[in-house]
Order: structure tokens, then sequence, then C-alpha cells
């Protein structure tokens, strides 16, 4: 892993999908932090590890996504890191309110990821 790769903490429990969407966002030039619980991730949150892009399911097993970025947007070091949620179901309007700068629905916007995950990393640099 380069140093100079923006770092994407992933956190996806179908495991299809996370490979899928893994390998992308690896092909993009990114690294991939993949977690597939809530809790995991909220370790990682915590923690001071810089990454520049929240990548959120919201069907997870032990909390919600929705949950997940409020999490993270209590968290100071973590206030303007840009996030997008994911869904099947569409929670469009709550994942703004949580804090997510960007909503997809899944699996149908999967095409868009990079080019959203671009725009939002470059605006953050």
């Amino acid at each position: 892993m380069s140093t100079l790769q923006p770092a994407v903490l992933y956190v996806e429990n179908n495991v299809l999908l996370s490979r899928l969407v893994s390998d992308l966002l690896d092909l993009a030039g990114w690294h991939v932090r993949h977690v597939e619980s809530g809790t995991i991730a909220q370790m990682f949150l915590r923690h001071e590890q810089r990454f520049a892009l929240l990548l959120v399911d919201n069907e997870l097993r032990d909390t919600t996504g929705l949950e997940l970025v409020k999490y993270a947007r209590r968290l100071a070091h973590r206030e303007s890191v840009p996030i997008i949620l994911f869904s099947i179901e569409d929670c469009a309007r709550e994942a703004k309110e949580a804090g997510a700068n960007e909503f997809l629905r899944k699996p149908h916007d999967l095409f868009m990821l990079i080019e959203i995950a671009r725009r939002l990393i470059g605006a953050k640099q």
C-alpha cells in the first residue's frame, strides 16, 4: 500500500457486494479498509487513522448505517470526512439528516460510486 493512496473505510456485511465494491475502489487507486460490522467500524472511527471517505451500508447486523453516520459526525475528527450511505431502501432524506454527504441505492446506483467518491474526496482536499 502506498502512503499516498487515500484510505476508505467501507462498512458492509454482504460478502459478494463488499468484494465488488472493494475491487472497484482499489482499481480507482484507493486503499480500502473493509469491516463487516458497525461495532468494528466504531472502533476504527474512534482512532486517529485518517480516512478520505466513509462508505457505509445501512443494513448492518448490529446497527444501522444511519446510526453509524450519526456516530461519526459526533466525533470531532470525523465531522468533515465525506460519507456515502448505501441502502436497498430509499432513505435519502434520513441519510442527509444523519450527516451523509451522498446517498446511493443498492445495487442500481453502484455505477455512480467512483465518480461520486472522486468528487467528495477531491472537494475535501
